[in-house]
């Protein structure tokens, strides 16, 4: 797959009009490319002539794996292409050496230097059109010193500007107004399910929040692209934070209210005004302790009511019958066309397959994929912490880090030696796994989810101290919401152990 983009090269030669740098468009084999000797990635200690000495450096200290994953999920882009220079009938690459070492792998996965390596370029490239690999565009320069201006506009400026949190969540959001699902949107652009569904819960309390009547100069604040969405989205990934806004997770419409509107629209001017204008919101709402304080500082402020009611959140958006399922028989318009159908009556979401090998995972997956979530949430709470803890295990055991793992959290071996069997706490595991970053393709946002399974909270988020409440408490259950929230938070990890 190409998007038809102008070249980031082109791009950079345009905009950096001081200098002038020529290149020559040309289709090559990949057969004929080099990866490049002086390659500033690697340590001038450790370069060789050796192109599969080359490609392993690369391997082991650039997260080629990784880009191998995108590039087998989504091809490559028009926008990137190699920069390369003539050497005799082959060409070495100045610029693009992660990219040809994982295209490189991805078409000969024998070149890794383990099998387990081999073992999983090879199932990446088993899902690879290889045939859009083996001739890719480049641009010639003439020489090396021709590729320095490119070269710097890529590494040392700024070439691409990130977007802002604001921003990818309305990025996403527009893809839905185009027609896409969720999931569609998450099998396109290669990021986790979960992520597309926290961007696109937290665009919506935005947009709602930009619907109420608020002071100018906050109102401003709001849409400035900087918003820090991040903030709010703390405020829908807490139990108490959704209390105190009186919403519940939602599926089909991200959320959905439980307190009368009035109440929410006070409650939401309130949060979203803070967020915009006080400093340091992040660190005031923490943990669990910091949201009870909050709350209880601003609780003053907002007006009494004993109203009760409930609310789709979409009545502020005058979309009210956006995501209605029409009755069978009933023609749908085409905004209705557009979203998600109902959620997965259990937790594990429509679409989403296990591939495990091994019995017990699979058996596992399928005991709580036929468990209806309203009807049966403690047994969904406690066999998905079974399945995580399990799978985790099997994955770090097959990946070659068992003994490290167990070294890391079993110094001076007195565990094992009491119990011979004796694994690491799921915390511990997940806590190393995220530390070593362990997972093959994962994106610093889904390191960034799987991390807050960890929490020491049982709170603040959905961690394992929640999951061992599910399990040991009788007192507590879990709601359709948290398993929900729970369910996506491991969703990145669960992705790739399942896998």
């Amino acid at each position: 797959m190409t998007i038809a983009r102008l070249s980031s090269i082109e791009y950079h030669i345009k905009k950096r009009g001081d200098v002038a740098v020529e290149t020559k468009s040309a289709q090559v084999k990949v057969g004929s490319l080099l990866l490049d000797p002086k390659n500033t990635r690697i340590p001038s200690d450790r370069r060789s002539d050796n192109q599969r000495q080359l490609l392993q450096e690369l391997l082991a200290h650039e997260n080629v794996k990784s880009l191998a994953s995108s590039i087998a999920k989504l091809g490559l882009f028009a926008n990137e292409r190699l920069v390369v220079v003539s050497n005799g009938p082959r060409f070495t690459v100045l610029e693009g050496n992660r990219r040809l070492a994982a295209i490189k792998l991805l078409l000969k996965p024998e070149l890794a230097p383990t099998d387990t390596q081999v073992n999983y370029f090879r199932k990446l490239s088993s899902e690879t059109d290889l045939s859009e690999l083996e001739r890719i565009d480049v641009a010639i320069v003439p020489d090396r010193l021709s590729a320095v201006p490119i070269i710097a506009a890529l590494h040392t400026g700024d070439a691409k500007r990130k977007w802002s949190s604001l921003q990818q969540a309305r990025f996403y959001y527009e893809l839905v107004e185009e027609g896409l699902t969720p999931l569609e949107i998450s099998e396109r652009i290669g990021v986790s399910l979960a992520q597309v569904r926290n961007f696109l819960r937290s665009e919506k309390l935005h947009r709602i929040a930009l619907s109420l009547d608020l002071d100018a100069e906050i109102r401003q604040k709001i849409e400035d692209p900087r918003f820090p969405l991040t903030t709010l989205e703390r405020f829908i990934e807490s139990q108490v934070g959704r209390k105190f806004l009186g919403i519940e997770l939602n599926d089909e419409k991200g959320f959905r209210g439980i307190v009368h509107p009035d109440r929410f629209k006070a409650v939401l001017s309130q949060v979203v005004s803070d967020v915009a204008t006080t400093k340091g919101m992040t660190r005031k709402i923490n943990d669990e302790s910091g949201f009870k304080g909050y709350i209880k500082e601003v609780e003053e402020k907002l007006p009494k009511t004993n109203k009760r009611g409930s609310f789709d959140p979409d009545e502020f958006l005058g979309r009210k019958d956006d995501f209605i399922v029409p009755d069978a028989g009933t023609k749908r318009s085409a905004a209705q066309r557009k979203y998600s159908p109902k959620p997965s009556p259990s937790v594990v979401p429509r679409g989403f397959v296990c591939r495990s090998r091994n019995s017990k995972i699979s058996t596992l997956f399928k005991e709580i994929k036929s468990f209806k979530i309203i009807e049966q949430r403690n047994s969904t709470g406690v066999m998905l912490r079974v399945l995580i803890d399990i799978a985790l295990w099997e994955y770090i055991k097959k990946e070659g880090h068992a003994k490290a793992v167990c070294n890391h959290f079993d110094k001076n071996g007195k565990q094992r030696t009491r119990n011979p069997d004796w694994t690491p706490r799921l915390r511990d595991m997940i806590s190393y796994a995220v530390d070593k970053r362990i997972f093959p393709g994962m994106t610093a946002d889904g390191y960034k989810s799987v991390r807050s399974l960890a929490s020491r909270d049982t709170l603040y988020f959905i961690t394992i101290d929640g999951f061992n409440e599910f399990t040991h408490n009788p007192y507590v259950t879990p709601t359709e919401g948290d398993l929900r929230v729970l369910w996506q938070r491991a969703e990145p990890m669960l992705e790739i152990i399942l896998n």
